[in-house]
């Protein structure tokens, strides 16, 4: 039977991975939905590669989309657009991962996190579709002590107002599911590393000053307090995690996604000068932002009871990410 998914941020990051592993499957009419026109080279962001600011291009694995794939630009933060694009596709499954970034203006966040999701929940209601929120493992806050490794039924405590809005986004989706207007369900997402990331995200920050460092355009590499430590997961493990929920992950609401694995931010930098071939660069210390989380690390039980398991390992992924910087260098 060949089942209809609708992705919405689907030219995002995550977005552009998931789309890749559902029209891979061979069983899906995919459509993707967000409101930037439509691509097939690049992100909807911008990176630094050794020289000035430019578009993200897709890592060539992620190019071409296949015959079972349209993309819709709509603006979901109007209710009757949602209502018509769900009318239109009539989907089997959607994967909500529209939305706004830590940073971003709080009305932005607000009607892009928050207000997007109820439309979507109101569009879908009674329609008998799965909807997979893509929400964020910044809604546990700073846990510490016995509250790891972070478990779905633990206390969430967000420390600023991106997870804010995330929690209540898990909310919408979760009071919606409970009162049976939608078979909903939320997936936590940790800290994702792969080819092609914003550079809001350390691993891209890292590689981009790298990348800078060796084709001479700064003397060192200028980062944060490098003792966090995170539990970080490929985008390609993200995407698969995704589908398993999506497809499999009817006995719960609330997924984490994540490795299950805890590295200090020390070691991400090692393995991506490493990866750059770059011997001890000059390393200046910059203060930690205001509000941040010391440790994070994850129970993924959940996940794994769904059949999923992680497929790329944290020095592969980086060595990925470091890769597709090196040739965005050796073009430019």
């Amino acid at each position: 039977m060949t089942r209809t998914i609708l992705v919405t941020g689907a030219q995002g990051f995550i977005g552009r991975y998931l789309v890749r592993a559902l029209c891979d499957r061979g069983d899906c009419r995919v459509v993707g939905a967000g409101r930037s026109p439509g691509n097939t080279t690049r992100f909807t962001h911008n990176i630094h590669p050794g020289g000035g600011e430019r578009a993200a291009p897709l890592p060539n694995a992620l190019v071409h989309d296949g015959p079972n794939y349209a993309y819709v630009a709509t603006d979901l933060s109007d209710a009757a657009a949602a209502a018509r694009l769900i009318a239109e596709t009539a989907p089997d499954i959607v994967f909500h991962l529209a939305g706004s970034l830590r940073d971003e203006p709080f009305e932005r966040l607000v009607t892009n996190n928050i207000v997007v999701t109820r439309y979507l929940c109101d569009a879908l209601a009674a329609q008998g579709a799965v909807l997979v929120l893509g929400s964020s493992g910044s809604i546990y806050g700073e846990l510490g002590g016995e509250g790891l490794p972070l478990v779905e039924t633990g206390a969430t405590e967000p420390i600023d107002l991106y997870a804010a809005t995330k929690r209540t986004s898990e909310d919408i989706v979760r009071i919606a599911t409970r009162a049976g207007r939608i078979d909903g369900r939320v997936a936590r997402i940790f800290n994702v590393v792969g080819p092609g990331q914003e550079e809001r995200h350390v691993a891209g920050r890292i590689a981009s000053q790298l990348t800078e460092l060796r084709v001479g355009r700064r003397n060192g590499i200028a980062l944060g307090p490098l003792t966090a430590r995170r539990d970080f997961i490929d985008v390609r493990d993200v995407a698969s995690a995704l589908v398993a929920i999506g497809f499999a992950g009817a006995d719960d609401i609330f997924y984490n996604v994540a490795s299950g694995c805890e590295t200090q931010i020390a070691t991400i930098y090692g393995l991506l000068v490493a990866a750059a071939g770059i011997a001890d660069p000059t390393l200046t210390q910059l203060p930690g932002r205001a509000v941040d989380i010391g440790r994070q690390v994850v129970d993924v039980s959940r996940l794994r009871a769904l059949g999923w398991q992680p497929r790329v390992d944290l020095p592969q992924s980086l060595g990925d990410v470091m890769h597709y910087y090196l040739e965005l260098e050796t073009k430019a």
